[in-house]
């Protein structure tokens, strides 16, 4: 391994040296289309546009071919540099610096400011942001994940009795993404808040009104993020959505962590044992009562949408893939508790269809990206999404193969090729629990159906805020245990 290492810092160095004694290009000379006064290159999204974009990744995709892997639009006013070369994206975020600056949503941190006196981890940038993303540290730590095993073991067998209940007479289980949504608000309830919300066995409103919710946070994200800053006059629709969607998970969590309160204030050891991420927060003096609450609300959110899209796809893929099916199916039965190809699963879903499209950081200082110098701040965009379905990162970039990434395989990969969780101070804080979710529901469906595919296996994605499939996803469970 050290000689592996020293060759990789050689050849860095070797570079480095190189690149010094080039002339390097300016912002000015990477390439760009035409673009016009006060619109930029919007046109090319506009209506009858070339564009749509609802399908960015196939724009920058297609843009590339014309342009080259590095190239420039300007949209929304910004200079925006897009990238789909992977050596690119290590570069950025290897220069990203202890406070990362991505693009600020000032909508809901204008939101949450004024009536939470908290904007938590999404939002924000800098120092204030830091201390929330150290509080939040605790979800990526291995033994404070497997401590919820159990009770997600517990939600997935509820889901296989579930599937049992609801598929139709031809053993058809239509619109699975809906229904892996209820799985997911109950699989994150056993965290955030600590208590278990039967979405599943039981047909409740508060189920509705949370996935309904979850639809209009992200929805109000993505509208006031990607549109003009109208609600700083009047309430748009989007601000709107950023407020209902607030207003009924602070309604539905407050109460279970007042009561997570008073179990901290009376017997640390045992909410200690019960859930220890809630207990991290209680103990950290860093954060005041509504800050807690803020956190708990974006855990709660963050653990829904992309977690049911991706569990969604991965069964879709297996439909289609029989033999990759009943390897997983073999490993599901097996005492191996890492239980590394269905992970291998999960990573070659969010390889081709990932749910984030890119990276973006304000540069913090001038840095060389390819053979260009692009000053300090500089919107840089990395987008994975084009690098992890590209041959020239990964073989047979099209084919589901999720061989490809067990340690056996001989498929030499960029390590930046693929980034789904981000990378970084500002990966994702629920990868870890994202997977064990994931993981666990496939060894239990896979224990218990065969799964049928009943539609074609091209599937794409649109955007919203997280990419999502762009059409209902409909699969035949057929009960392998009768």
């Amino acid at each position: 391994m050290k000689s592996v290492k020293n060759i990789r810092c050689f050849i860095r160095s070797v570079q480095t040296h190189t690149s010094a004694g080039q002339s390097l290009k300016s912002l000015d000379e990477v390439p760009s289309l035409s673009s016009y006064p006060l619109i930029g290159h919007s046109y090319l999204f506009f209506p009858g546009g070339k564009y749509k974009a609802e399908r960015l990744t196939e724009a920058v995709a297609n843009l590339s071919k014309t342009l080259g892997p590095i190239f420039k639009l300007k949209l929304g006013g910004i200079d925006l540099l897009i990238t789909t070369n992977a050596d690119h994206t290590e570069t950025l975020f290897r220069n990203e610096g202890k406070f990362p600056i991505r693009p600020s949503f000032l909508a809901l941190s204008h939101y949450r400011k004024k009536n939470f006196n908290s904007i938590g981890i999404v939002p924000g940038n800098g120092e204030e942001w830091y201390r929330f993303r150290n509080a939040i540290l605790p979800l990526l730590k291995t033994k404070v994940v497997n401590s919820y095993l159990d009770r997600h073991e517990s939600v997935a067998d509820t889901f296989v009795e579930y599937i049992k209940r609801n598929i139709n007479h031809d053993l058809v289980l239509n619109d699975l993404f809906s229904h892996l949504l209820k799985f997911t608000i109950e699989a994150i309830s056993v965290v955030s808040p600590g208590y278990r919300f039967n979405c599943l066995s039981e047909e409740q409103k508060q189920t509705t009104n949370i996935i309904k919710a979850s639809i209009d946070f992200m929805d109000g994200l993505y509208s006031t993020l990607m549109g003009p800053p109208i609600w700083k006059i009047y309430k748009t629709s989007g601000y709107l959505k950023l407020e209902s969607s607030h207003n009924v998970i602070y309604q539905i969590l407050k109460d279970h962590l007042s009561n997570t309160k008073k179990l901290y204030e009376e017997n640390k050891t045992l909410l200690k044992k019960e859930n220890p991420f809630l207990f991290e927060l209680f103990e950290n003096k860093n954060l005041q009562w509504e800050d807690i609450i803020m956190l708990m609300m974006e855990t709660f959110l963050g653990g829904i949408d992309a977690t049911a899209t991706t569990a969604a796809l991965t069964l879709h893929y297996l439909s289609h893939n029989i033999d990759i099916q009943n390897t997983a199916r073999e490993e599901s039965t097996s005492e191996n508790p890492q239980y590394p190809f269905l992970r291998a699963c999960i990573k070659e879903t969010l390889r081709l269809l990932p749910t984030a499209g890119a990276n973006s950081r304000f540069l913090i200082h001038d840095t060389q990206i390819g053979d260009y110098l692009i000053p300090k701040g500089i919107l840089v965009s990395a987008f994975s999404s084009v690098t992890s379905q590209s041959e020239k990162y990964f073989n047979e970039p099209l084919k589901y193969n999720p061989h490809r990434w067990l340690r056996s395989s001989k498929e030499a990969m960029h390590p930046f090729a693929s980034l789904p969780f981000g990378y970084g101070p500002r990966m994702c804080p629920g990868k870890r629990l994202a997977e064990q979710e994931i993981v666990i529901l496939l060894k239990k469906i896979l224990q218990s159906f065969k799964l049928v595919s009943t539609q074609p296996p091209e599937i794409g994605m649109v955007y919203r805020m997280n990419r999502i499939p762009d059409r209902s996803i409909n699969i035949k469970f057929v009960n392998t245990n009768c």
